[in-house]
């Protein structure tokens, strides 16, 4: 055995076998024998003589667990796995034996077992890190996040710095919202060469806001596991959020080379895809994930940017989502009756930066506190200065990230919601989960998605008169609630700059609009280039994140010049992420023109409180009638055309009076903000009208 210890593996054999002639009745020699050829790659023979050793002494448990090993080695985890449970079954305390169980349920995805099997571990009073490693890595993968930080930090206790329980601790802290505590510590162990670790580290960057840092730590984490999908899906989801879409086209490619299956890596390609403008092509790839309720999820919201899908065939589809993925909830609660404030609970992802928030700060601003006690259901990956500005405004806040659709549910229940209203709809980080589990009594959209979810318990649509104005079924799943003065609210963010007259007018008249790429559809850029021939010497300005890919923008000035418009009329500019700068490149633009079939929301009132007048287009469906809402409360329904040539009429008019546009310049944000759009208070009062209502109603029966 001394020789076997020194690694002298040639010497310890020969003395092995000659032991073994002289004590043929002795197990332990062929049971070391046998270890010793596992070692050395003999596997088969090292089994064979493990074999004779439990023949000759079967109740030892070591042997037992050593023939697991071997076993595993020749690649028959099934026998492997039961060896193992044999030697643990002759002796509960081996804890060898129990590791290699853990492990080995870890690694073929029995995470049930590796969970039953950690949590026995982690009684002992001296259990190690392995075993609370493997208890936080099966509840993580389990969906228990939240339960899996505390144990992976009592394995880093036991094993300070080690890698796996760092990476975890780090995806866990990730995957419940706190991105910024999972950066620090995923930067914190260094520049370590293993991909996991590196891939991590780049989505916790991606969460706060860091993409280029998340770039290269993914392209790392990819160099060092270039097979692995879920590495190269998270690059493209990297790439196409820092604009390189063409590169993040390439990243999802490579990742379903790696894995054809992997519908991650796929649901990021179609966000690409869709983010260059390619929709029908991304919903294609969406719609190619039946089972996968984000990826159909996202399939419902491109159709609202496609012309040619009406209504109806929209609502069919998200019906048959919802069918397919919602469970039907065991029961309706009932109202809570009379008594107290009215509580209202808001589910969303988007309490950060984003456009729902600008919209839902005047709200907070001006409600009445004494009416309604308001809590929010916050699903963010990392919050930012504007979540901070938001939290003030809320009676309750808590965090969904990380947590199943259930666990929520309970919680809405507990405290006792009244109203719960969704702020999301089909849009990226929804939790229309919860809602189809109906914890409240009440159940409403409102503000992020212009258009049914397909939810059958979801009781009422809050929508706007002007957006849709044909009458509704008065009850059944999702009837529009149509408020006179619209579902929006609009407040200058802070430090917004002034309007300013545009000075130099030698270059001609500038057309603008700075909507996501994907609202710009192929009639609608037609109409534009219509526009632009009608009127000569003018320019058209367009700013979106699409722009930072030369391969957009290189597309855009093709299909304008296909259409007989010069590329030297259009400037092509990247998104600005200073909420200033972004206003104050208004400036340079005379009419903003509004896209269709899905129209600017925050856009129009943007470029409204800058002093620019924007044309839009009167469509059917409620996306495509944000602008006559906007612009009717506004003061300016002369500015909502009826079909293309109205459109073009009104784009030429404006365009061909400076005078006037001066005066508008200095007076639209002032009418914005003393309309029905821009009264906080009268908005207020009549949202929180509107809950009550809905109580009313539903206690009504």
């Amino acid at each position: 055995m001394d020789r076997h210890r020194a690694g002298d593996f040639g010497a310890a054999h020969a003395l092995y076998e000659s032991a073994e002639r002289l004590s043929p009745d002795d197990p332990a020699i062929p049971h070391l024998r046998g270890v010793l050829l596992h070692q050395t790659g003999r596997g088969i023979e090292g089994l064979a003589a493990i074999d004779r050793a439990i023949a000759m002494a079967p109740a030892i448990a070591p042997y037992h667990f050593n023939r697991a090993n071997v076993l595993i080695g020749l690649g028959r985890a099934d026998a492997a796995r039961a060896a193992a449970q044999h030697a643990l079954a002759l002796d509960p305390t081996l804890r060898p034996a129990a590791a290699f169980l853990l492990s080995e349920a870890l690694a073929r995805g029995a995470y049930e077992d590796a969970r039953a099997r950690a949590a026995a571990m982690i009684q002992a009073p001296d259990a190690d890190a392995q075993a609370w490693l493997g208890y936080a890595l099966a509840g993580h993968a389990l969906g228990d996040a939240h339960a899996a930080i505390p144990a992976y930090r009592q394995a880093l206790a036991l094993a300070p710095g080690d890698t796996a329980a760092i990476n975890g601790l780090g995806a866990a802290l990730l995957d419940t919202g706190a991105a910024q505590a999972a950066r620090a510590l995923l930067e914190s162990a260094g520049d370590r060469a293993w991909g996991p670790l590196q891939a991590n580290l780049g989505n916790a960057r991606r969460a706060t806001g860091d993409l280029e840092g998340a770039i290269l730590a993914l392209r790392r984490a990819a160099e060092l596991e270039p097979a692995n999908a879920a590495t190269q899906a998270n690059l493209g989801a990297a790439l196409s959020e820092a604009g390189r879409l063409g590169e993040a086209i390439a990243a999802c490619r490579a990742a379903l080379a790696a894995d054809p299956a992997h519908a991650p890596a796929r649901s990021n390609l179609a966000a690409a895809l869709f983010d260059t403008g390619a929709v029908a092509q991304a919903r294609a790839e969406w719609d190619a994930l039946p089972d996968d309720p984000v990826a159909g999820s996202n399939a419902l919201y491109a159709r609202l940017f496609e012309p040619a899908i009406d209504g109806p065939t929209a609502l069919a589809a998200a019906r048959a989502w919802a069918a397919r993925h919602c469970p039907a909830p065991t029961g309706v609660p009932a109202p809570r009756g009379t008594g107290g404030r009215l509580r209202v609970g808001v589910v969303s992802p988007d309490l950060r930066s984003h456009s729902v928030a600008w919209f839902l700060l005047p709200y907070l601003a001006a409600r009445a506190r004494d009416g309604i006690e308001l809590f929010a259901y916050a699903e963010l990956a990392a919050e930012d200065v504007v979540t901070a500005r938001l939290k003030p405004g809320f009676d309750a806040w808590f965090e969904t990230t990380g947590r199943s659709a259930d666990e929520i549910a309970r919680r809405i229940a507990q405290d006792r919601i009244d109203v719960l209203v969704d702020l999301a709809g089909h849009t990226a980080g929804n939790r229309l989960d919860v809602f189809a589990r109906r914890p409240a009594a009440v159940q409403a959209s409102w503000l992020g998605y212009p258009d049914p979810t397909g939810l059958a318990t979801i009781d009422w649509r809050l929508t706007d008169v002007l957006a849709e104005p044909e009458e509704g079924p008065a009850k059944g799943p999702e009837a529009p609630w149509r408020l006179a003065d619209g579902i929006h609210c609009y407040a200058l963010p802070p430090g917004a700059p002034e309007p300013v007259a545009r000075l130099d007018r030698t270059e001609g008249v500038v057309f603008g609009s700075f909507n996501n790429w994907p609202k710009h559809s192929g009639p609608c850029l037609d109409l534009w280039a219509e526009i632009l021939r009608a009127v000569p010497g003018s320019r058209l300005v367009l700013k979106s994140r699409a722009f930072a890919d030369a391969a957009v923008r290189d597309g855009t000035l093709a299909r304008f010049e296909r259409a007989g418009v010069a590329g030297t009329r259009l400037e092509l500019r990247a998104r600005l992420d200073d909420p200033r700068a972004h206003l104050a490149a208004y400036a340079g633009i005379d009419v903003a023109l509004d896209p269709f079939p899905y129209n600017g929301v925050t856009t129009t009132c943007e470029a409204l409180a800058m002093g620019v007048p924007v044309v839009t287009l009167a469509g059917v469906r409620p996306a495509g009638r944000m602008g006559v809402a906007l612009l009717t409360r506004a003061g300016h329904p002369e500015w909502i055309a009826r079909d293309r040539a109205d459109y073009i009429r009104i784009a030429v008019a404006l365009a061909g009076d400076a005078a006037g546009r001066d005066t508008l310049r200095m007076r639209l944000r002032s009418a914005l903000l003393a309309s029905p759009v821009g009264d906080a208070k009268r908005f207020a009062a009549t949202l929180d009208g509107a809950f009550a209502a809905m109580t009313a109603a539903k206690t009504a029966g």
